[in-house]
């Protein structure tokens, strides 16, 4: 079966681990976006079937939160230390971009403001959901990580370099006129 699925794709494992890393993110942004739902309308959500719009509000989480992780996806996967705390960085920026676009996707204008304000305070009214998140952008790290690496051998890179910026300098500053 991996086979057939290696032909029809044509992707390496890296490549797959970056498409599960965003596919977590998504049915997670979808699931909150579910439990806001749900919240607003008194558990609502539960008893009677959704209206489309309220369909709606979770497709919007599911892109946003892809679309958060799209925007910091630079920061995640990288080793060490410095590559912790890259994905710490990354991490809050998923947490706030990811609910900006899905609250302007479900309600524009008013959904831009309290998308995140609902999306923080569940995490903080939540802590299972808060440690959930965390996990999550763990999770997301690691499959970076796996697709970094293999990115970086294919590219004739040591597996676990870095790739740091390194500042190009002019002429006048190597000291040559």
């Amino acid at each position: 079966m991996k086979q057939i699925v290696e032909m029809l794709t044509g992707a390496s494992d890296g490549e797959k681990c970056r498409w599960l890393a965003y596919a977590l993110i998504a049915v997670f942004g979808a699931g909150i976006s579910f439990v806001a739902v749900a919240r607003i309308g008194h558990g609502a959500g539960l008893s009677h079937a959704m209206s489309i719009y309220e369909q709606w509000i979770v497709v919007a989480g599911a892109i946003g939160a892809a679309a958060g992780l799209y925007l910091a996806r630079d920061r995640f996967g990288w080793p060490g230390t410095q590559g912790a705390i890259r994905a710490l960085r990354g991490g809050l920026i998923a947490t706030v971009t990811g609910p900006v676009v899905a609250g302007t996707l479900a309600l524009p204008l008013y959904g831009t403001m309290f998308g995140p304000f609902t999306f923080l305070v569940m995490l903080a009214g939540a802590p299972i959901l808060a440690l959930l998140w965390v996990l999550n952008l763990s999770a997301i790290h690691v499959l970076f990580r796996a697709w970094r690496r293999e990115r970086n051998t294919i590219f004739g890179e040591t597996p676990d370099a870095p790739q740091g910026r390194q500042p190009r300098m002019g002429r006048l500053a190597r000291g040559r006129a």
